[in-house]
């Protein structure tokens, strides 16, 4: 294969696995707690719960969606009682979006089924075959937030596969 080829190839499943992890993503089943959330707002509870508390702002800017996309999914996320506001420590007229015992409860029971899925999905492959494939998809992801402009290195983002947060420790 010459090296259009090559990635036009990786192109197209990049492409692939976008599409194909969404499907798999809408027939995963989620806890009672969490049930009737969109997707984003699960997204949204995730990076929350591992690298958060986040302002709105920064929130959007992380997950690269508008802000009042955002602000609606945070919303649903209060009202389920899976996130708070609480006040800024650095500045007190601004919220940091927090999540609460509960959402840290859903993320957690919704986290386990993620990997037991990823674990199912892989069980044919080696530990060396994952580590391999974590460590060029983690190089593959850093090299696409180098390539956005204005993009911020998001909390976590050089942790390599496998690695926990200070958080994810306790």
């Amino acid at each position: 294969m010459d090296d259009d080829a090559d990635y036009a190839a990786i192109g197209r499943q990049v492409g692939r696995f976008i599409r194909l992890s969404e499907r798999l993503f809408a027939t995963l089943k989620w806890s009672d707690a969490g049930r009737g959330l969109e997707r984003p707002a699960y997204m949204l509870l995730s990076r929350i719960a591992v690298d958060g508390p986040f302002r709105l702002s920064a929130l959007a800017t992380d997950v690269a969606l508008d802000l009042s996309t955002v602000s609606r999914q945070v919303g649903a996320l209060e009202t389920a009682g899976l996130v708070r506001r609480a006040t800024d420590p650095t500045d007190r007229r601004a919220s940091l979006v927090e999540v609460t015992e509960l959402g840290r409860d859903v993320f957690e029971e919704n986290r386990a089924r993620w990997i037991a899925t990823w674990q199912e999905l892989l069980a044919g492959w080696t530990p060396e075959e994952r580590q391999i494939f974590a460590a060029l998809f983690t190089q593959l992801n850093q090299s696409l937030a180098e390539r956005l402009p204005g993009a911020e290195r998001p909390p976590g983002a050089d942790r390599l596969p496998g690695t926990t947060s200070e958080k994810d420790a306790r």
